[in-house]
């Protein structure tokens, strides 16, 4: 079989037009980070709904927690990802 003949030649990076590429890899791109404010999104959302149901007595407590584990991860992202 050989890949220099249509249909196959269609897909040859040297037939494709460079300022399209770079198009496609931008909505790419896009569409990750999209997903990934969605995931932010839906986490902060769960830390609200997950609060409503501490008991008054323990929400001192679960704020700490909450807190430490902030601290904790903006230490790791300060040292290059290495706790």
């Amino acid at each position: 079989m050989s890949y220099n003949q249509y249909p196959y030649t269609l897909f040859n990076p040297a037939y494709m037009n460079a300022e399209y590429l770079q198009q496609l890899e931008r909505q790419r791109n896009e569409i990750e980070q999209n997903q990934k404010i969605a995931e932010m999104v839906k986490a902060v959302k769960d830390l609200c709904e997950a609060s409503r149901h501490i008991q008054p007595e323990y929400q001192e407590r679960a704020m700490a927690a909450c807190w430490i584990e902030l601290a904790r991860q903006i230490a790791i992202d300060a040292q290059g990802g290495n706790f």
